[in-house]
């Protein structure tokens, strides 16, 4: 009889086995039914945090902490230099989460596509990141890079890969968030190098270089010691080569003299000409230059500085002539009518043309006709002054006196 019963048990108590051992598994729980209060993941209306699994989280509820920032920010730096131009990131990321007691703990995944593509695979301990953090290159599957770290700080050896080649175009080695060898890093399409960061005992001494896209030219150079700015500094012009600055650096301290190159006033584009921007002494501003040395001299402006000069000239020469002939005492009219002909007359010398208005009957080359009107606007400033203004019908007036060959009143 006891036989006959256990048989008849076993199976109902293998099933109630199975039932409470389903029952203490690990949940699972989708976001949209979930709710963060103070950092960790609740189920929704629950007064404890919860411990499973939750899928569909949203990305960026869980990649706001700051060391992410610092992890993320690395192979960012790194491909701008070596594969500037590529897209760093893509939208709809969600992930599938694991959490204990509402903390993240254990290995997380996002995707995108629906999960058709991988986005990042990375791991946390207690909320904390720790151990490889794997980007991967948006709707590809390909590995972006490999940052290793320990508990939120760069540690360990870290990889980024180019999105053409899928070679390492960066390795670095860092010990507790610090440097702990020579960083390098090469252009995807080239593999030439395009920056070089010395590392020696955990501290950047040496010349950092910098070249430009493709390490076709240098384009900033630096001696550092100790991690302090000492020796010269240069940075050039990406797209011509042309020295930007340079200036000289004594343990951290500006000490010398800055050099810069001028300036186009016109297109704002660095020249081949350099100038003394400043001088410093251990670290103190001593000297600096004026603003308007950083430009090249206006062409325009220093013939209409002389154009003016001239000008004063024939006037004054003129007054003293008359003064001679007792006829030095000029009104504003006059005087108007007298800076006009030497205005006009400049301007005729310069374009070789006559300084005489043209005669009657005569169509003027439009030289002559500008130069006649720009006589009449001269003698109405000096005598109406600069603020008075002149109407498109006054300057139409003049135009057809000038064409007539009617001589200024």
């Amino acid at each position: 009889m006891k036989t006959h019963i256990k048989a008849r048990l076993a199976p109902c108590m293998s099933v109630a086995a199975a039932l409470m051992l389903a029952g203490c598994g690990p949940s699972t729980l989708e976001f949209r039914n979930a709710e963060i209060v103070q950092g960790k993941f609740y189920r929704q209306g629950a007064d404890k945090p919860f411990s499973g699994k939750i899928d569909n989280v949203p990305s960026h509820t869980i990649l706001i902490r700051k060391e992410f920032d610092v992890v993320s920010s690395l192979p960012i730096n790194v491909l701008n230099k070596a594969a500037p131009g590529i897209q760093h990131s893509t939208l709809g990321q969600v992930c599938e989460v694991r959490v204990d007691k509402g903390v993240l703990e254990g290995a997380t995944t996002c995707t995108t596509g629906a999960g058709k593509f991988k986005a990042y695979e990375m791991t946390f301990d207690q909320g904390v990141l720790t151990g490889e953090f794997k980007f991967y290159f948006p709707g590809t599957n390909k590995p972006k890079a490999v940052i290793r770290t320990d508990h939120g700080v760069l540690d360990g050896r870290s990889v980024v890969y180019g999105p053409e080649s899928g070679r390492e175009v960066y390795n670095m080695t860092f010990k507790q968030g610090k440097l702990a060898r020579t960083e390098e890093i090469f252009d995807d399409q080239t593999g030439k190098l395009v920056r070089r960061t010395p590392v020696e005992d955990g501290a950047i001494t040496g010349e950092i270089v910098e070249y430009t896209k493709h390490g076709a030219q240098l384009s900033y150079r630096a001696h550092v010691q100790l991690g302090l700015k000492h020796g010269v500094e240069e940075k050039f012009v990406e797209e011509s080569g042309i020295l930007e600055y340079r200036q000289d650096w004594v343990m951290g301290k500006l000490d010398g003299e800055v050099v810069r190159s001028k300036r186009d006033p016109k297109t704002e584009r660095t020249v081949n000409e350099q100038y003394v921007a400043a001088r410093y002494e251990n670290g103190k501003l001593v000297y600096e230059a004026d603003a308007r040395e950083g430009y090249l001299p206006d062409q325009e402006q220093i013939a209409e500085d002389a154009r003016q000069e001239r000008i004063r000239a024939c006037v004054k020469e003129r007054r003293d002539k008359l003064a001679q002939e007792g006829r030095g005492i000029l009104d504003d009219s006059a005087i108007g009518q007298l800076t006009a002909k030497c205005y006009h007359a400049v301007i005729a010398a310069a374009s070789n043309t006559s300084a005489t208005t043209p005669s009657s009957g005569t169509e003027p080359t439009p030289a002559k006709l500008q130069g006649c009107v720009d006589t009449r606007i001269v003698a109405f400033r000096v005598q109406r002054g600069a603020d008075e203004v002149i109407t498109a019908d006054q300057l139409g007036e003049w135009e057809a006196e000038c064409r007539s060959g009617k001589r200024p009143g």
